[in-house]
């Protein structure tokens, strides 16, 4: 029998008759529905939606893995694209880049913008066309072709007001002047943060140091050949990593390809991770919720039981009865769904206000068809789920049975009582699972909030400059005006002290560059291992205005110049993995592929957290800037107050120097501490607040359903007055039968958050999945929750008058 108009007008009168009930339960639903569809809205937005992207399916990004070293998604050489543009049977076509900034000077203050350098066929591979203008000729890609560059939407109608003119006009970039042949449409290439692009120029025969097959510093992007599938994709890489091990045993013997699918890349794993480990536990809200409804409506049935026995007494099938609490259902569901929408517009505002900038595509979250659709499921989901147990319990057991069991302060009976408390056990394990794993989240986000990065991030205020070539053709040239720079930056009002780096430490800024190195004495690879390090580039006063701890030697000075002995300082880590013998200083090491010059280590500082605040420090070596001039460099000044103040005069004191010169990727060090952390911060507090939820829900349940025995059992309980019993004897009565489900709930909730936990081990830092602590404190959180829930209706037990109770009928 399938539902019909009559049931669903029965329906919506047997509702009409109890409003508390209805809207009890149509708020509980709507709670998890609406935390389920605002979850889903970011869900969809960022692992389903389509990519702004044409034909984004077919688009992959080919990454050299190295597992022996932990990268799993790193850079490819310029040799690597060089055999995939030559096989047409893997990559229907395929283009790198890299990124560079950019000063554009012009009226007003000279602005930093975000570059992207690219090869030919990189529009091609994105098939993406200019809105105006045209993209890269081919001889704009040769050696000394002229000057060109396109134009993102978004920088042209900030800098030029959408004017079409700008087309074929001349823009200065880093001091050089470069005509524009086009404006690309927004959101139509990958990445999407770039403000311009230039030609990669180096022709049919790039320099020898582009031809390293371990100078893997480009991004690729392809396509993949019409009707390659994955498979065979994935084996053609293999076979070429094979080959390429073979051919370079010192450099690449560990490394493998990958072309992963370009959402895949994009998103991340832990991105991903954390967003079905959200979906998955707004899941268990929403299963809540319905097990909520189900053990009121279970109640509900209980005092109904003369009602349905009459029916069936009057030949009312069981299915028919059945139907009957389905539909009841259906209408609490489609009442809930409604508020739930409402509540996920909000929702969804909220959550957006709290992402993290990193999730691509997040921002575009919110209540479009799919979602909505989702929304319906969950609605028709509800339905069942709160109206299984109700729908089963209808009709058990003759008419006559029913009848004499069912008085009207009954409770529908032990079939009635079962079924309530199966339903708390329920509820209470799917929220001590949540809560354990929102206990874990939190407890990683507080590791993260007091790890120590290595240095004190307070009051550092960090900058960048890119000084170009045309104006700084000489390493002297870019050396002595970074050294004016400091010197003017240190001399500011407020400035204590300040340096310089061509990296900073939790990811704040400037170019990662990993190099390999040997101690003097070493044979090279393949005949020895070599060690790997991060390489930076800094200035006299850096260590000490970032306040690293010197360990052991001296930091670099003014008299650390390119006439005087090379020398090096290397972070703790590094000299333990250089020198496990623990004599440092004094000896010789050298990046043997790069610069390949001996340096003598001068000193040892400590660690510091490189990538982000969960990073391991990493092993980093040091060089002075004088000794290796880099023109790309991050100021940093530590202040005595507001760190942001400073920026003013620091813009100045630059453009005193050099007014087309722009101050860039401005950040404190407080704030790069934030940002490293903000995705745990986002995952744990909504974790936290659908833990909240869920014990809110749980206590409201147990409360529900001891109360309803309580009232259901008040000729019991006088009775029971009236022959003696004590009023503690009364409380410890109800609060037992109350607390012996929830206990049950509680031991099954520990299997569940034990499994289910290890699902998150990559999301936490410095917790164990199984850590105690937080599973003895959630488990008394809920356990004291449960026991206040069962309290208030067993000390209102206590209260009966005998009297009155046993004049009750």
């Amino acid at each position: 029998m399938s539902f019909v108009p009559a049931d669903l007008r029965m329906a919506a009168r047997a509702l009409a008759r109890s409003p508390g009930y209805a809207a009890a339960a149509i708020l509980t639903l709507g709670l998890g529905i609406g935390a389920c569809t605002a979850i889903f809205s970011a869900v969809h937005a960022v692992l389903v939606a389509p990519l702004p992207v044409s034909d984004a399916e077919g688009l992959v990004v080919p990454v050299v893995t190295d597992a022996r070293r932990g990268v799993e998604r790193g850079n490819v050489s310029w040799l690597d694209y060089e055999d995939w543009r030559r096989d047409k049977e893997l990559f229907e076509s395929v283009s790198v880049f890299a990124g560079q900034s950019l000063d554009m000077a012009g009226d007003g203050q000279p602005e930093r913008i975000i570059g992207l350098i690219v090869s030919e066929d990189y529009f091609t591979v994105m098939r993406a066309a200019p809105a105006l203008g045209r993209s890269f000729l081919p001889p704009e890609h040769l050696p000394g072709g002229p000057r060109v560059t396109v134009l993102s939407d978004a920088l042209w109608r900030r800098r030029f007001g959408a004017d079409p003119a700008v087309v074929g006009s001349t823009v200065r970039l880093d001091g050089e002047p470069y005509t524009v042949v086009g404006i690309m449409p927004a959101e139509s290439v990958w990445p999407g943060t770039p403000e311009a692009w230039t030609p990669l120029q180096f022709g049919p025969s790039p320099p020898a140091w582009v031809l390293r097959r371990d100078n893997c510093i480009w991004q690729a992007v392809a396509r993949l050949a019409p009707g390659l599938p994955p498979e065979q994709a994935r084996a053609r890489l293999e076979a070429m990593a094979l080959r390429v091990q073979a051919e370079n045993p010192e450099s690449k013997a560990h490394s493998e390809y990958a072309a992963l699918p370009l959402r895949e890349y994009m998103v991340g794993r832990n991105a991903r991770r954390t967003l079905l480990l959200l979906l998955g536990a707004v899941a268990f809200v929403l299963l809540i919720a319905c097990v909520n409804v189900a053990n009121l409506s279970v109640a509900r049935a209980g005092s109904r039981e003369r009602e349905m026995a009459i029916r069936s007494a009057l030949g009312a099938g069981r299915l028919r009865l059945a139907v009957q609490m389905l539909s009841e259902s259906l209408l609490l569901s489609a009442g809930g769904g409604a508020a739930g929408a409402l509540l996920a517009f909000w929702g969804i505002d909220l959550l957006l206000a709290g992402a993290p900038d990193a999730v691509p595509g997040l921002r575009s979250a919110g209540l479009n068809l799919p979602v909505l659709l989702f929304t319906t499921f969950a609605c028709l989901a509800a339905a069942l789920l709160s109206g299984a147990a109700p729908a089963l319990h209808a009709g058990r057991g003759s008419a006559a049975e029913s009848l004499k069991e069912a008085g009207p302060r009954q409770s529908g009976g032990r079939r009635g009582a079962r079924t309530r408390a199966a339903l708390v056990l329920a509820e209470v394990s799917l929220s001590l699972a949540l809560l354990v794993g929102a206990g874990l989240m939190v407890r990683s986000l507080d590791r993260l909030h007091h790890a120590d990065p290595g240095f004190h991030p307070g009051n550092l205020l960090t900058a960048g400059l890119s000084l170009p070539d045309a104006r700084y053709p000489g390493d002297e040239d870019s050396s002595r005006f970074l050294q004016r720079a400091v010197e003017h930056a240190a001399a500011l009002p407020g400035v204590v002290r300040a340096g310089a780096a061509s990296a900073l430490p939790l990811g704040g800024g400037g170019f990662y560059l990993g190099r390999s190195f040997l101690a003097e004495g070493w044979p090279e690879p393949p005949a020895g291992p070599s060690q790997s390090g991060q390489w930076s580039v800094v200035t006299p006063g850096y260590f000490e205005t970032l306040g690293l701890r010197l360990i052991e030697g001296r930091l670099f000075t003014e008299q650390d110049t390119s006439s005087s002995q090379p020398v090096i300082v290397l972070g703790e880590k590094m000299a333990r993995q250089m020198f496990p013998d623990g004599k440092v200083l004094g000896r010789r090491i050298r990046s043997w592929r790069d610069e390949n010059l001996y340096r003598e280590v001068v000193g040892v500082v400590g660690d510091v957290r490189w990538f982000d605040v969960s990073d391991e420090p990493r092993a980093v070596a040091y060089v002075p800037h004088r000794q290796n001039p880099w023109r790309s460099m991050s100021l940093v000044l530590r202040t005595q107050g507001d760190p942001r103040s400073a920026l003013t005069q620091l813009r100045a004191s630059i453009a005193a120097l050099d007014a087309e010169l722009a101050v860039a990727d401005v950040l404190t060090m407080d704030e790069a501490f934030s940002r490293s952390i903000a995705g745990a911060r986002f995952g744990s507090r909504l974790l936290a607040v659908f833990a909240a939820l869920a014990l809110l829900l749980a206590g409201v349940g147990i409360y529900g359903t001891v109360s309803f025995g309580v009232s259901q059992r008040t000729r019991e309980i006088g009775i029971r007055m009236a022959l003696g019993a004590r009023p503690r004897d009364v409380m410890a009565l109800v609060t037992w039968q109350g607390m012996r489900p929830a206990l049950a709930g509680v031991a099954a909730g520990l299997l569940v958050a034990w499994g289910l936990s290890r699902l998150m081990t990559g999301l936490l830092f410095a917790v164990a999945p199984t850590d105690p602590l937080t599973y003895a404190a959630t488990t008394c959180l809920l356990a004291g929750a449960a026991w206040l829930a069962t309290w208030i209706p067993a000390r209102r037990a206590t209260r009966v008058n005998p009297l009155s109770a046993l004049r009750e009928d």
